[in-house]
């Protein structure tokens, strides 16, 4: 542990920084699975202040729930955080310092378990219809986004700029437009503009930000291979690419969400094993068999009166995943409703299915 010091506060951080710093495929390498504090500090609810952080049915996030998530053997926390409605205006957009400093907390308590950690910029654009969605990554918007991201960028990087480099900083979540989920090629430009404006912007901070490792998404953070082909990553060796997938999305999502075709509670046909296949050879093609370091950022299911057939499919996502090199972060929600992702009870820190997280450390360490 060291002390850091800034002009108003003093801290303790887990410090790892090596006089060579682990590359972003170095630290790829090193990782296994993880887990994702969803609906808490992402909770887009923008005029609710701090209460934000409960506003999507979850309790305030304790130093023992994530404890409880090291325990069991995930080695990455992710912690998405929204700040739309936390920042002020033009030109500084100045981040509200109550906000920062409870996301600053739970950072904290998550690096003081020697795991590594995603900090998200997490539902700042079109995906919930709102005014203060800002971040829209299009020919039309791209001039007035950047300003404004690279505006709060600088502020973060500053802030945690003296964290060890197992906080790794995540651009942006999941960069579309509306309802279009797939994309074009004026899109797909305007996220690599925004990504390279994300790390231009935190390698000038300095310090241990010059090495800090980065996640930076395709658009969507689309699996599709026009998606991941369109993304171009700058010339930094401290880079990771990010996507997320819910496949066979009428498996993995809950029947509500699933309004295209009829929702499904069982899994294991050669079909189903062939599409996870296919999946995992295109993106292995793409990232790591080109050099490139790849997270799967976001995968889950929701529950199934039979879970056994979950129990079979996140086996066989994590395993042949992790064979290619790929790693894998379980989105939870916990959100209260009876279909849902969550596996981790964040009032009591049990495991609701603890056969499967039992099962996807097994599978990510095999």
């Amino acid at each position: 542990m060291r002390q850091y010091q800034t002009p108003q506060r003093e801290w303790s951080v887990v410090y790892e920084q090596t006089e060579s710093p682990c590359t972003g495929a170095q630290t790829a390498a090193r990782m296994h699975i993880g887990w994702n504090l969803g609906n808490t500090l992402d909770s887009f609810a923008p005029d609710k202040g701090l209460a934000a952080e409960t506003a999507w049915f979850n309790p305030p996030v304790t130093r023992q729930v994530l404890q409880a998530v090291a325990d069991a053997g995930f080695d990455v926390i992710r912690i998405p955080v929204t700040w739309s409605g936390h920042f002020g205006a033009a030109p500084g957009y100045k981040l509200e310092e109550a906000w920062l400093e409870r996301v600053e907390q739970v950072i904290r308590w998550a690096m003081e378990l020697d795991v590594y950690v995603i900090l998200d910029m997490h539902h700042d654009g079109s995906a919930i219809p709102s005014p203060h969605a800002w971040l829209v990554p299009d020919a039309a918007h791209i001039e007035g986004v950047l300003p404004v991201f690279t505006a709060l960028w600088k502020q973060l990087a500053e802030r945690f700029g003296a964290y060890g480099d197992k906080l790794i900083f995540e651009g942006m979540n999941e960069p579309h437009c509306g309802s279009d989920w797939v994309g074009n090629p004026e899109r797909y430009q305007a996220v690599n503009r925004l990504n390279d404006a994300f790390v231009r912007t935190v390698r000038a901070s300095g310090g241990i930000n010059q090495t800090r490792k980065l996640l930076l998404p395709t658009y969507a953070a689309s699996p599709k291979q026009a998606a991941i082909d369109a993304l171009v990553l700058p010339e930094d060796p401290y880079l990771l690419a990010s996507v997320h997938a819910y496949i066979p999305t009428e498996f993995c999502f809950p029947a509500r969400e699933v309004n295209w075709a009829a929702p499904r509670t069982q899994w294991g046909t050669p079909a189903d094993h062939a599409q996870l296949t296919d999946l995992f050879d295109r993106l292995a093609k793409r990232f790591p068999e080109q050099g490139i370091p790849l997270l799967l950022g976001e995968f889950a299911a929701v529950s199934k009166p039979d879970d056994a057939q979950r129990l079979a499919w996140a086996e066989y996502y994590v395993r042949e995943a992790a064979r290619r090199g790929i790693r894998c972060l379980w989105w939870d929600d916990t959100s209260g409703r009876e279909e849902c992702m969550g596996l981790l009870d964040r009032n009591t820190c049990q495991w609701r299915y603890p056969e499967l997280v039992q099962t996807l450390i097994r599978a990510a360490y095999a």
